[in-house]
């Protein structure tokens, strides 16, 4: 499997428990970053953590010793506001359950937030809810608001003495009490690794997804037709995962990705 490595046009990076975690860059990660840009080869943070915005994402890796441009992010906001764009082109207003800076890319996408006649409700990881806001929310979903999560992600990783309920812990506890179903974007589904292959000009088959999380990283990969990498401790484990999650590679760390790379 290694050898196709050699047919790789651009790497689709997934980022916390990945590249990083919490706040501490993996040591391998800008060495593996570096390989990248001597070959040539295009890179895409791609992740489903809704709470950061692009430009606060450049600046946590800048602050890691990372540069990098707006080109190279492709978070589960720009696929669940390009999802909307494609499939939903009259939904302009929208209720809104994101940070404010969140609010602000929708915003900028041409969207109006509407607290009141909204087209639909979209939730993100919003770390500063107001039980009042989730309770309208609940109401408009009960009303018939279509509504949309931008991932499924139960937690986000931390590397603090806490525990983060993400976007699908608040997705599941709307449709518990609404009994409305949700339509969950973000990886595992393979439109955003097509969007994200597409906004680059490279062919989805040319293009590697790596990842630490099997139900979404290297689910979205397969589902999508890209090669897959899980990073993971414990590579061994692979083999027990069904089929149509089973990456084609497994490493623990970018740094042996590389070398299977340099081997290939």
């Amino acid at each position: 499997m290694p050898k196709q490595l050699q047919q790789i046009r651009r790497v689709f990076l997934d980022m916390d428990g990945t590249i990083y975690h919490g706040d501490t860059l993996f040591p391998t990660t800008a060495p593996f970053l570096d390989f990248l840009e001597k070959r040539g080869i295009g890179y895409t943070f791609l992740s489903n953590n809704s709470s950061f915005s692009t430009e606060e994402y450049i600046g946590k890796l800048s602050r890691m010793g990372i540069a990098a441009a707006a080109e190279n992010f492709y978070i589960s906001t720009d696929y669940t506001i390009d999802y909307l764009k494609r499939h939903h082109p009259g939904f302009r207003k929208l209720y809104l359950l994101a940070m404010p800076r969140i609010r602000a890319e929708f915003e900028a996408a041409g969207f109006t937030v509407d607290e009141t006649h909204p087209d639909a409700v979209v939730v993100a990881f919003d770390r500063g809810l107001v039980y009042a806001r989730i309770c309208r929310a609940a109401w408009l979903l009960k009303q018939g608001v279509p509504g949309f999560a931008t991932h499924p992600d139960l937690f986000c990783p931390t590397d603090r003495p806490t525990w983060l309920p993400d976007c699908g812990a608040l997705t599941r506890m709307l449709e518990a009490a609404t009994g409305v179903k949700l339509k969950v974007l973000g990886k595992p589904d393979p439109g955003m690794l097509e969007e994200a292959a597409a906004r680059s000009g490279v062919p989805v088959e040319r293009t590697l997804m790596v990842g630490d999380r099997l139900a979404t990283d290297i689910a979205a990969g397969r589902r999508a037709g890209a090669l897959t990498c899980h990073v993971t401790p414990e590579p061994e484990a692979a083999s027990d995962v069904p089929p149509e999650l089973a990456p084609q590679m497994c490493v623990r760390n970018l740094g042996e990705l590389k070398e299977l790379w340099l081997n290939a």
